[in-house]
């Protein structure tokens, strides 16, 4: 049986017990949505799916708050730094084959809330933002208008509303917006950029050999690898992580100093629009060491989990 571990926002499968599949971009294929969590201004506790555009091979488990642990006959000691993060919360219950922690849950979602990650939902056979304040209800032209005119939350909701449809020309309207949510600090939108240039790049590779151009494939994956270091430097480690396996392959080798040079001149801009638009640089609460101890664990964590719930 394949085993599937969901811990709360990094509730998803990145390590893959049986394979893992190449993520695509979105015009290739389609994918479950996956969960997290929505923030807003005043930090409503929201949780939601998310579908990451190119869509990655993610799976999270409905409820947010529990780690959900199915595995096969192998067995494991128990993880004794896990373990030790996992008793820092005493409210762990058992709910069939999950345990949840409602302290936990809190800490995640204060910290997710403040990078930006908002809630979205299917309808009517495509994912957008669950309709949870007024501005879900204002149509794109409007949203836009009022981004223009500085509206920072209208900006952020029509930056989502055109990155998540998904088609390349929406994700190219989005980019100014995206741009500026990242700018107010809404770090999650990383992935709006991210995911714009994976989108190229396929379109790039699908391209026949005597309409490739091979220069243009290089600048995009030069910009990709930059990019994918941004979520870092801006501390969102979630962010990293889901940037970090969003391509399994580029054509080209860059070396580091090339890409920390390009990262640095993306940093360059985002404080480059703080400083021009006066916005003050946003005060983030400290990630959860237990989400941060997931998001690192570089292995398949889920038998760590059950040998740590099997001890008490």
């Amino acid at each position: 049986m394949a085993a599937v571990i969901a811990l709360s926002i990094v509730a998803y499968q990145l390590w893959q017990s049986d394979d893992t599949t190449a993520l695509q971009p979105v015009e290739q294929r389609q994918s479950e949505p996956a969960r997290t969590v929505d923030v807003t201004d005043n930090h409503e506790e929201e949780i939601h799916d998310k579908q990451q555009e190119p869509p990655a091979e993610v799976v999270i488990e409905d409820s947010m708050g529990q780690v959900t642990v199915k595995t096969g006959d192998d067995e494991q000691k128990p993880d004794e730094e896990l373990c030790q993060l996992i008793d820092h919360y005493d409210d762990w219950y058992p709910k069939g084959d999950s345990y949840e922690s409602d302290k936990f849950m809190t800490e995640v979602k204060t910290w997710a809330f403040s990078r930006g990650y908002f809630e979205t939902e299917y309808s009517q056979g495509s994912l957008g933002i669950k309709k949870q304040s007024d501005y879900d209800y204002y149509d794109i032209d409007d949203l836009e208008e009022m981004a223009k005119a500085g509206d920072s939350m209208a900006n952020v909701r029509l930056a989502y509303r055109l990155y998540l449809k998904g088609d390349l020309e929406s994700m190219a309207r989005a980019q100014p917006y995206c741009d500026r949510a990242i700018a107010d600090g809404y770090t999650a939108l990383v992935m709006c950029k991210s995911s714009y240039i994976t989108t190229q790049i396929y379109q790039e590779k699908r391209k026949d050999d005597d309409q490739a151009d091979p220069e243009r494939l290089k600048a995009l994956e030069l910009e990709y690898s930059a990019w994918q270091k941004v979520s870092g430097r801006l501390g969102d480690e979630l962010g990293s992580k889901l940037t970090e396996h969003m391509l399994p392959e580029l054509e080209h080798e860059f070396d580091q100093e090339t890409i920390e040079k390009n990262t640095e001149a993306l940093i360059d801009n985002i404080e480059s629009q703080r400083q021009q638009l006066g916005i003050s640089e946003r005060k983030y609460p400290p990630i959860p060491e237990l989400l941060t101890y997931v998001l690192e664990k570089g292995e398949d964590p889920m038998t760590a989990f059950k040998a740590c719930f099997e001890e008490q």
